[in-house]
């Protein structure tokens, strides 16, 4: 199939997890003869949260717009579909990761969005969690992003400014060229 006849489908569902949702999801995706080109997918408390970008031609896109009723039926999924499109890379950004870490506290993804916002930087993934310290048991907040950098950025202007914020918020941090 030629890149102009091909058609995009994001398919978001959360719902009650169990064993076999990706192996449902991913098999009725190949059923309607679509491709599963890219997907995140986590359990969040006990709900299954699941984002989807499907592609395929006409056909196949249309079977698949009747996965999401399918779904909310069998699986008690709430679902969301909504067509889109492929969009290039853009080639002026350096891609970057960030780690944050700390004591948990309400506003830390907050803060580091702002920042990140304020200067430009495009955030492309992005994962937070609470974990427990091993001994105390206190609450410790990590997040991991995927960032990217417009070229024209002074690099070290941004490190300077997260710098400050997770020294006066007492997070550590790392940015790193992403490869």
């Amino acid at each position: 199939m030629q890149t102009q006849d091909r058609r995009y489908v994001v398919l978001t569902a959360v719902g009650p997890d169990r064993p076999g949702l990706v192996n449902e999801m991913s098999s009725l995706v190949r059923e309607a003869g679509a491709n599963l080109e890219d997907s995140r997918m986590a359990v969040l408390g006990g709900e299954f949260a699941i984002i989807l970008l499907i592609s395929g031609g006409a056909d196949a896109i249309e079977r698949v717009k009747q996965i999401g009723a399918q779904l909310e039926t069998a699986s008690r999924l709430r679902c969301i579909l909504k067509e889109t499109t492929r969009v290039a890379a853009p080639t002026d950004f350096l891609p970057y990761r960030i780690q944050v870490s700390g004591a948990d506290r309400p506003g830390i993804v907050q803060s580091i969005a702002a920042i990140l916002a304020s200067r430009g930087v495009n955030v492309a993934s992005l994962e937070s969690r609470v974990t427990y310290a091993a001994e105390s048991g206190t609450p410790l907040f990590v997040l991991e992003a995927k960032l990217h950098v417009p070229s024209k950025i002074v690099l070290s202007e941004l490190r300077s400014q997260l710098a400050a914020t997770c020294d006066d918020e007492n997070l550590d941090f790392a940015l790193e060229a992403d490869a």
